[in-house]
């Protein structure tokens, strides 16, 4: 770390196979990075576990850091920055570049033009707000090429209220783009300032005799009226303000983007991240991210950000208004943070829980690349070890949802079998496993039973499941070679390298040598002891 200049920056943090795994600025490079080598949380040492290499590029200033940082993130897409999880799956609200611009539904931003807003948490409000805002400023959602010169009949959309028809020319083009402008004011700002301008259409309308027109402007403002009339009041102030705050727990977190406009809530946005970060850097860099979400002048928060005037700066440029960045304090914006902080605790509590009970990927590719009975929810993992048949031991270690259950964990003393036999020690492992004639053993049988060893092992397994006719899939894993055997086929599996189901059959395993290793020494040492020799 010493090579490291005492001066602002960006870093640049890489893992064994020179892929990015981090970056971050700095008004210090050497006093940040630094603060890497003792982590004091877990956090901290998951990110400092995979630092093989250190890169960095000195900035004039702060503000210039944070944005090199902005687009080298963007670049590189570095796994333990602020993310959205799934971020596929977070939709947004597009208007497109054309002559006659569309609504849209989309999921990502590529690099078409138009105007986008979002991205919102869920797709179904989308649709259900989209379908809102078309009864409200009815514009098309179709792929119609639409011209002055081509004329189309109008379809079910104009006749339910959810489209203008331009493609019939039922609309001039002037009230149409107006249509549209006025809808993207809307989702800019959310306030009622555009009421205003409808009526002063309507009222334009009713003078020049183009009552369709204004019974169009008339139908808008009642819409808009609906919406702001079933908003939740939290003070009687006309204040506009959008407040931002999040809950984290462990590499999971929860920011809460409320939208406050003439002292209701107009929106409340709960976006779920996977992030290694304090408060602070969580909220300063979901504010970098996705900058779209800066819509109003103020913004409050609950904590100091360090790069407060480099943010409002960077905001500023992206937003093309002033952005001010304030610490919640005021009556108002109290009462808005502790509401914020409600669901953000609550929307990050029911996402972990949800995530608790779904099958994750990597044991359905399992179930489908080993043809596998079961999807294995319960992975046991078997393992021997002694000295030439002395002081010898097995182990049962239990991986549930692809996760360590150590509360499952058990281990053997061999009773049966004298002499180096580790097939005799397995067999007698696994019946006593099976036959659940000792205390403490889970009833629970698993779907997996993956074996260390090969073919042989293997074997072994077959023969159990046999006997006991278990409903329940066996593999082995041989090392070195990483062959997986299964009972299909005598011709065994060989998996990329990097296959995620490759990972956790080798951690399974793995841990139950890991486990029997452990026993096996605790043992060795306890009759060593008790003969009277050294340890």
């Amino acid at each position: 770390m010493e090579f490291l200049p005492d001066s602002s920056g960006v870093y640049i943090l890489k893992d064994k196979e020179n892929k990015v795994i981090y970056v971050g600025k700095a008004k210090s490079l050497k006093k940040r990075v630094s603060s890497y080598k003792n982590p004091k949380d877990t956090k901290g040492k998951a990110l400092f576990s995979r630092i093989r290499t250190i890169e960095f590029i000195i900035t004039e200033n702060p503000d210039e850091a944070l944005l090199l940082e902005n687009n080298l993130i963007k670049k590189f897409k570095p796994p333990f920055n602020v993310r959205l999880v799934d971020d596929e799956n977070y939709p947004y609200i597009k208007i497109t570049d054309e002559e006659y611009p569309k609504i849209q539904k989309v999921y990502r931003i590529r690099g078409e033009k138009g105007n986008y807003f979002g991205p919102f948490p869920h797709g179904k409000a989308v649709d259900t707000t989209i379908k809102t805002l078309r009864k409200i400023f009815p514009i098309r959602s179709c792929n119609l090429k639409i011209s002055e010169e081509k004329k189309y009949q109008p379809c079910m959309l104009y006749q339910i209220g959810l489209c203008s028809a331009p493609c019939a020319h039922l609309i001039s083009k002037v009230d149409y783009i107006k249509t549209v402008e006025n809808l993207k004011t809307f989702l800019r700002s959310e306030d009622k300032s555009i009421i205003n301008t409808l009526a002063n259409e309507m009222e334009k309308a009713k003078r020049e005799l183009q009552f369709e027109r204004a019974i169009i402007y008339r139908d808008a403002i009642n819409g808009l009226n609906a919406i702001f009339s079933s908003q939740r009041v939290i003070t009687e102030e006309n204040v506009n303000f959008d407040l931002i705050t999040g809950e984290i727990k462990g590499d999971k977190s929860c920011v809460v983007k409320v939208t406050i406009r003439n002292g209701r809530v107009v929106s409340l946005y709960p976006f779920i991240l996977e992030s290694l970060e304090d408060k602070p850097t969580l909220i300063e860099q979901f504010l970098i991210s996705y900058s779209q979400h800066a819509t109003s002048e103020k913004i409050y928060v609950d904590c100091s950000l360090e790069n407060k005037e480099a943010l409002e700066k960077f905001l500023k440029e992206k937003t093309g208004h002033k952005v001010q960045i304030v610490k919640a304090k005021g009556k108002a914006s109290k009462k808005v943070l502790e509401f914020a902080k409600e669901n953000a605790k609550l929307h990050l509590e029911n996402y972990l829980k949800r995530k608790e009970n779904e099958t994750p990927k990597v044991l359905v590719q399992m179930k489908e690349i080993l043809s596998l009975k079961h999807i294995p929810i319960r992975i046991e993992g078997y393992d021997i070890s002694n000295i030439q048949g002395k002081f010898a031991v097995g182990s049962m270690v239990v991986f549930t949802r692809g996760k360590k259950d150590k509360d499952e964990y058990r281990r053997f003393r061999i009773k049966f079998v004298e002499g180096p036999n580790d097939y005799a020690m397995l067999y007698e492992v696994l019946l006593r496993r099976f036959m659940h004639n000792e205390e403490g053993f889970s009833k629970e049988l698993p779907n997996l039973v993956l074996i260390d060893g090969g073919l042989g092992q293997l074997e072994v397994g077959k023969k159990v499941k046999e006997i006991l006719n278990l409903d329940v899939d066996f593999i082995s894993l041989a090392k070195k070679e990483e062959l997986v055997f299964t009972e299909k086929s005598n011709e065994p599996i060989r998996l990329e390298r990097d296959s995620p189901v490759l990972k956790l059959l080798q951690q399974v395993r793995d841990e139950s040598h890991r486990f029997a290793k452990a026993y096996f020494k605790e043992l060795h040492s306890k009759i060593i002891t008790e003969d009277g020799n050294e340890e």
